[in-house]
């Protein structure tokens, strides 16, 4: 690809010093299959204080993890490509909290989210694929009774069928860094910006 500032809109995306292309071979992760899910899961929650709070507003219930996958099970299904791939992803919960008078306190939980997916998990080669899942939550409506957590949790989980594999790319090399440009804040720009005689 020619080097045209215009068409790629920063030197760095796609000008290198020559371009003719070449075979690099690079040590990556493949994606052979991936999904998303969304939903809203209604749900009670015991949390973990160092310090039970005393009538607490709850100001945050985030995950603060990706999350980690347990009892993992990949069955073939007879007659297609596709896996039945099921597994349980623990999310790690925060909680925040503020009192009556404004002093603020955290608390931790855990929510295990049950999945049954049916994903292309190829079979062949030495290297077997494996599963990679992350999960991202927000809780919304929420209300602490004690130490237990009442919420409406907004759930995003991406669930993906990895390997590590070698790949051979074409490349047309190095590309050539545009330098930094630093932020200047400069008070007088709005002035300088107006039109010197009136129009």
């Amino acid at each position: 690809m020619a080097c045209n500032s215009k068409k790629c809109g920063s030197p760095a995306r796609c000008c290198t010093n020559n371009n003719m292309a070449e075979r690099v071979c690079i040590d990556t992760k493949r994606v052979f299959d991936v999904c998303i899910q969304r939903l809203s899961l209604e749900t009670t929650l015991n949390v973990d204080f160092d310090t039970p709070p005393v009538n607490p507003t709850v100001t945050k219930v985030a995950s603060s993890g990706s999350g980690e996958i347990v009892n993992l099970d990949i069955q073939p299904i007879e007659g297609s490509r596709a896996s039945r791939v099921k597994y349980t992803l623990e999310v790690p919960i925060l909680v925040e909290v503020t009192n009556a008078g404004g002093l603020k306190s955290t608390g931790t939980s855990m929510v295990s989210l049950d999945q049954d997916l049916v994903l292309y998990v190829p079979e062949d080669g030495v290297f077997a694929p494996t599963i990679d899942a992350a999960a991202v939550i927000v809780g919304i409506q929420n209300s602490l009774s004690g130490s237990v957590l009442t919420a409406t949790l907004c759930v995003t989980i991406i669930t993906k069928v990895v390997a590590n594999v070698i790949l051979v790319v074409p490349s047309y090399g190095y590309p050539i860094l545009p330098p930094c440009q630093k932020y200047k804040e400069d008070s007088c720009s709005g002035m300088f910006e107006s039109p010197i005689f009136p129009e």
